[in-house]
This record gives C-alpha cells, structure tokens and sequence, in this order.
C-alpha cells in the first residue's frame, strides 16, 4: 500500500493555483478554483476534490472553456439577477454567482441569481457555505448531462442534479445539506472506477439495462434516480428551474463534462442567499443552535450521537486545519504528481 500524502489545507490551495496558473488560468479564477476543490478533500468530499483536476486541467489544454470570461447582468430586480456566466470554469463563475446573491440579500432580504453558459461547479455545498459563514441561508442547485432515465423510463433523459443547503447558527453548524437526485453522484461511480472498486447494486444500470456493479458500465449506462419516483420528480424540478428557466439547456442539450467536445456544458446554475437577521432576528441562530442541540440529544445508544447534515464534513475540516488533508486513494495519484512535480 502507497504510504498516505498529507498537505496542509493553505499549501494544497497554493500548488493547486500555481498549476492552474501554468496552464494558462488567470490568478483569481485559478484562486477560486482551488479553494473550492480544497475546501471538498479538507471536508472529506474526495469525488468532488483535487482528484478532478486532470480532467479540467485537459478541457483548459483544449480550449473548452474561456479563461477570460466577461460576466453579464441579461436583467436584475429586486429579487433576483439572471447571468451570462460566459463559459467560465465552474467553481469560478458560481463563486462569483453566490457573491452576487448574498451582496443582494443583504439589502433585499433575499435574492436569487439564475445562471446560464456555466460548466459543472463540483461541490454544491461549497458555495452553501460561502453564504452560512457570512450569516446567510444559502441555497444552490443546477442541472447536469443526462445520465438518469426518466421513472420507468430506459434512456438517459435528466442529470443527477444536485441540491445544496446551508443555515448558519450561532455557536452550533452551519448545517450543511448536499444531495444529488440520483442515487449517488456520478462523480462517486467514477472514483470508484479509479479505485478499482466495484459499486452497489443499486446504484445504476448498464447500457442493456441491467444491474450493474461495474463502474465502467454505470458510467455507459444509467444512474439510478434516488427513492424512485420521487428522486425522478425532484430532479425533473431542479432542470426545468435551474436549465430551463435561467436560459441555459436542458434535459438531453446539456453537454457532457467527460467528452471531447470543445465550447460550454451550458449548464444552469441557482443560488439563493437569505438574510435571517432581516426575516427573522438574530433570534434565529439561537434557535438554530437549539435545534441542533436537540438533535444530538436524541442518541439512541450510550456514546452515540446523531449528526446534522454536513457534521462529518465540518469535523473532517477541523481536523485537516490542525493535521492536514490526507491522501491515500489512486483517484489522486496523477494529480498528486502533477503538485508534486510543480
């Protein structure tokens, strides 16, 4: 077994940029990206990590996205702002998306910001948390390449498409909600392919229809929608909402990240800010807080204490900040010595 690597959190964003950098990406989206793919290894979220930078490092090689992207207001109200986020790289056009949302709510109330033109954004909850760390609900959802079939259906018709959420407390979280409509993301079938590792049974189909417990015939097949019906539904809701309605494709016109075509996914993108103080009080962190203390009051064996969402990912980044971030999985070796080369 490969002895582990380990990187603090600051060391990791500074490599991760300068590849970036030497690649031709300018310094603030290169800045923005590697937070992002940080902060989800930092929280244990490894699919979502440093292990999928070869796959945009080759997409930047071959002109796939506009490293200089100019992003456009098409119309804003009170309420809200739709954006042409100019085939930017994901993780920098939805920073700068829940920037804009949460700027707004701070006046507002609330405000939501619709997003077309956009590539895939990685981690959901990481831009959840850019608005919970500045005493914001965040919310975020967008819908991705058609990969799950509709319910009772045989073809690829709609994305696993993710939804975040994000509510602050004051001592207590953020709680921190992050799903995929499917029954995994499809990011997890294809660390598991890296891995060597073979996939539940009840996570996809193959091209024949079949279940499959191979990740490259889950990758060539379907994913499965999660809790049936309803998981097809929700997802169905996220592509008419966040494709549809911001102007960006949908269903089977969204463009695949794992492809040799050039130019944008033209994936849709949503990001909801709220205020609480403004709706509420600042009553509401309190209430937050007890809410989460009554969780963890519920345990049903000595020793054992139920967890909010995104518990485990907020102890996972409290430890990195103190020991590092490890790495010991094949899904990161080239990556690694791509860093390690720099």
């Amino acid at each position: 077994m490969n002895e582990p690597h380990r990187w603090t959190i600051e060391a990791l964003e500074r490599r991760v940029q300068d590849l970036l950098v030497a690649n031709g990406v300018p310094e603030e989206p290169s800045e923005a990206v590697a937070k992002c793919f940080v902060m989800a290894d930092a929280c244990g979220i490894h699919s979502h990590g440093i292990s999928i930078l070869p796959a945009h490092i080759e997409r930047i090689k071959r002109g796939a996205y506009n490293l200089a992207p100019r992003f456009h207001v098409i119309k804003k109200t009170h309420a809200f702002a739709r954006v042409d986020s100019d085939n930017a790289i994901g993780p920098y056009s939805a920073t700068n998306c829940m920037d804009m949302a949460i700027k707004n709510a701070r006046l507002e109330g609330m405000f939501a910001v619709y997003s077309m033109n956009c590539n895939t954004y990685g981690p959901a909850f990481y831009y959840t948390h850019l608005a919970a760390v500045q005493g914001m609900i965040g919310i975020t959802f967008c819908n991705t390449p058609a990969a799950m079939p509709a319910w009772g259906g045989k073809e690829a018709l709609l994305g696993t498409n993710p939804l975040a959420i994000a509510i602050p407390g004051k001592e207590k979280g953020p709680i921190l909600f992050d799903m995929a409509t499917s029954k995994v993301a499809k990011s997890k079938i294809n660390e598991a392919r890296l891995a060597g590792q073979r996939i539940p049974d009840d996570w996809a189909l193959d091209q024949h229809g079949q279940v499959t417990t191979d990740p490259e015939a889950a990758i060539k097949g379907l994913i499965l929608p999660m809790a049936g019906h309803k998981g097809f539904g929700l997802a169905l809701c996220i592509d008419i909402l966040a494709g549809m309605l911001s102007g960006a494709a949908y269903s089977t016109d969204v463009k695949k990240f794992y492809s040799q075509e050039s130019g944008c996914m033209n994936v849709g993108q949503v990001f909801v800010a709220m205020d609480p103080r403004m709706i509420l009080s600042d009553e509401f962190y309190d209430k937050v807080d007890d809410y989460i203390a009554r969780i963890h009051a519920t345990a049903a064996l000595p020793g054992q204490t139920p967890r909010f969402p995104g518990e485990l990912k907020l102890s996972h980044y409290e430890k990195a900040k103190g020991q590092g971030i490890e790495f010991n999985f094949k899904a990161a070796e080239k990556v690694l010595e791509m860093l390690k080369a720099e």
